[in-house]
Order: structure tokens, then sequence, then C-alpha cells
């Protein structure tokens, strides 16, 4: 049993917060609660996503969460699969879609507990706008 907990953990980030590289000027996040809503600053709600959602944009959006994200947040972003059970991971279907693609961005890279920012994977910040087109296409299934 230990050896499985430690594979979701570590599948998802380990469970470690992260807040070293926030943008200057932004206050961090806390860490303490995962059932905290995480709210972005408000300097990010105006930030446009610089990819159009074109087909390619979300094709590369889904490689990426199907090879990075799924495994906590789930095929359908529900994140009732047994890593995102055990993490708390949100469901992207309930807390996406009133956010605007700036907070979403700025979560991506910036990571909260379990959630690694991006970069911890090699993912680029303008992948992390591709992500972002992908996930929007979820909530309209």
């Amino acid at each position: 049993m230990g050896g499985t907990l430690y594979l979701v953990l570590s599948s998802c980030g380990g469970g470690k917060g992260t807040d070293e590289s926030l943008p200057a000027g932004e206050p961090p996040t806390p860490k303490s609660d995962t059932a905290q809503v995480w709210v972005a600053p408000e300097s990010t709600h105006g930030v446009m996503n610089p990819q159009p959602a074109s087909a390619a944009s979300i094709e590369k959006g889904k490689s990426i969460y199907l090879q990075y994200c799924v495994t906590c947040h789930g095929a359908d972003g529900k994140a009732e699969v047994p890593a995102g059970i055990a993490v708390k991971a949100s469901n992207l279907l309930e807390r996406t879609p009133a956010q605007s693609d700036g907070a979403l961005h700025w979560k991506l890279i910036t990571g909260r507990n379990a959630m690694l920012k991006i970069s911890a994977y090699g993912i680029s910040d303008e992948d992390g706008w591709h992500i972002i087109n992908y996930v929007r296409t979820l909530t309209k299934i």
C-alpha cells in the first residue's frame, strides 16, 4: 500500500507546494489547505491567451494534458481518478469556466500543492496556453 501511495503522489508532483517563482509583486498563494479556493491575482484577469483556440492548438494542448495532467484530473477533467482524489485535484469542469485564461495560465506557471508549476515538467509557458485551449473544450462536452 505504501508503494501505491508513493506512486500516486509522485505522479502528481509529490504533494510539494511551490510558490517560489511568483511574478514580481504578486503575493504567494497559501499552501496549507488544498480545499481552499485558489484565486489568481487580480492582475492576471485581463491577460489574453496569445494562442488562438485553433484545432492545432487544441490538439497540442490535449497531447500535453494527456501526458501530464490526466493522472490527477482524469481524461474528462472531473478529477474522479485515484490520484486526483488522493491529492484533492480540482474538477476542471466546475472550476475553470468562470476563470480567465490569464488566471488559469498564472496557476499553471505558479503551481500549488501537488500541482507543480508546468516548468517543473519541462512544459513551456507557451504550451500552457495550448493546455488552456484544450481544457476549455472539456467544459463544452
